[in-house]
């Protein structure tokens, strides 16, 4: 994440704000996770399998 002009105001791209939902959903789930560039897959102990991406929309 990289601080603009000594303001409150950041900005981010997809890899990082992905790792920063990872380490939130590691936090919450029992669960691995692997992630690849903008993608994470998320396999709970229940076995459900999710797949997360994130790209920013401009």
């Amino acid at each position: 994440m990289e601080q603009m002009q000594n303001e409150k105001n950041y900005k981010t791209d997809e890899k990082c704000l992905l790792e920063e939902f990872i380490a939130a959903a590691e936090d919450c789930f029992n669960a691995s996770i692997v992630q690849g560039g903008n993608v994470a897959v998320v396999r709970l102990n229940n076995g459900q399998v999710f797949k997360l991406s994130l790209a920013e929309v401009v």
